[in-house]
Parts: structure tokens; C-alpha cells; sequence
């Protein structure tokens, strides 16, 4: 199956989270918020419908520049692949979107930005640690929108029982790259798998506009205040 490939406009409800695993590798979580808004025909003024929430993970160099340059509440548009994961809470069956990011940046729609490349060196991750990481932030998976979510973990700390992440080397990525270097080992040539898009409209009477809200208003930080749920 190819891949689904999506770009989320959305606000970080949370400071970033960096882990850093035995063999050197780090990889950056964020929470993000996705309004969709529709123009109300009869007051002609823009209304958030409903939220989404997604959690993103962002590797290699991306994930150092990520913990770097966004912080909680900032606009940012995300694209990467989508994927649907599954855990199971109190004898029930769950399911959180997760995005691995290939790309992200602030959404220069709400302001303004500055770059500046960074001089590092890269340390290729491992594939056997991967939960170690998801349970790092499951809270953000099990609290409800109106519940706080509890302080971060210190930039750069490694995660207890961690070695390295596995979302690079299992899965549809690792297979891709297993696929990939068994092809030039053997002389073959790789194939490159298709990209899935989707795209939508309201109903009748209404205009979907895909934008987030300005700065860190709206129902993206509700999500972060009252009490944790239990």
C-alpha cells in the first residue's frame, strides 16, 4: 500500500519534546491542532467546526530545528505521512493520528520568520526502541481536549529504557529502504511508491477554508487548560 501523504495547517499546543537515545539519535514530538472552518452563509463570518488533533514526529537534522525554532502556540504548516496507530487503554481499542514529518514550517500567513542553516553532524538512529518514545507521550493520546497536559520532559533527556527510535528503519519507511538497498545490492533498479492525496468540500451553504487560527486563541489552547483526565 503507498503511502498517505498530507499537509496540516495548524497551532502547537504544547512546547516541543526532544529525547535523545544511548546511541545519539534524537528525535522531536509535537501536539498540533487542525481547525476546520466553514463561512456561515447567513452571518458570512468564519466558524471553527471542529478540531483535530494530531501528534508529529520529526527526525534527523528536522528534529533539532523543530525543538529550535517553534514553541506552544505558534502557526505552523506540517506535511508527511500520515499514519494510524492503535493501542489499547482499559480493555478498549484506540487510535491516534500520527504524522512523521518531512517537512515543517511556521505558517507565515499569521507572521513573520528569519532563517538561519545550522552547522551539525548527524548520528543515524536505530530501529529497536520505538515504544519507548510513543509512551513518552501517550498522555497527549489519552487526555480529552479541556484537560492540561503535564510539563514536558527537559529538551535533549533521554528516555528511560530507550536505545534508539524505530518509525526510521520499520514500517512502510524501513521496508521502503530494506526494498531499496536490496535492489541496488542486486543490480536492480527501486520503486518508488505513489503518494496519496485527498481533498474535500463542505456541504451545500458552506465554504471549508483550510486555515488555522491566529496565534494561540481559539479552541487549540482550550485544549490545554482544566483538569487532566483520569
Amino acid at each position: 500500500m503507498s503511502d498517505i501523504y498530507v499537509t496540516l495547517s495548524g497551532n502547537v499546543t504544547d512546547d516541543p519534546r526532544q529525547y535523545q537515545f544511548k546511541d545519539g539519535s534524537r528525535v522531536t514530538s509535537m501536539r498540533m491542532a487542525v481547525n476546520r472552518r466553514v463561512l456561515d452563509q447567513q452571518t458570512n463570518t468564519w466558524q471553527t467546526r471542529d478540531t483535530t488533533y494530531y501528534t508529529v514526529r520529526c527526525y534527523r537534522g528536522l528534529a533539532d530545528n523543530v525543538h529550535q525554532s517553534v514553541t506552544k502556540g505558534q502557526p505552523v504548516v506540517v506535511y508527511g505521512r500520515l499514519r494510524i496507530k492503535q493501542f489499547e487503554r482499559e480493555g478498549e481499542s484506540r487510535f491516534w493520528a500520527e504524522v512523521e514529518a518531512v517537512s515543517v514550517g511556521h505558517d507565515l500567513k499569521w507572521g513573520i520568520a528569519t532563517f538561519e542553516k545550522p552547522a551539525r553532524s548527524y548520528v543515524g538512529v536505530a530501529g529497536d526502541d520505538r515504544q519507548a518514545m510513543e509512551d513518552a507521550t501517550r498522555e497527549w493520546e489519552l487526555t480529552a481536549p479541556g484537560a492540561t497536559v503535564p510539563e514536558a520532559a527537559p529538551a535533549g533527556a533521554a528516555v528511560a529504557g530507550a536505545t534508539a527510535l524505530g518509525e526510521t528503519t520499520s514500517g512502510t519507511q524501513g521496508e521502503g529502504f530494506s526494498e531499496g538497498l536490496r535492489a541496488l545490492e542486486g543490480g536492480g533498479a527501486g520503486v518508488e511508491g505513489g503518494r496519496g492525496a485527498g481533498s474535500g468540500r463542505s456541504e451545500t451553504g458552506e465554504v471549508e477554508e483550510s486555515l488555522e487560527q491566529e496565534g494561540d486563541d481559539g479552541r487549540a489552547d482550550s485544549w490545554l487548560t482544566g483538569t487532566r483526565a483520569a
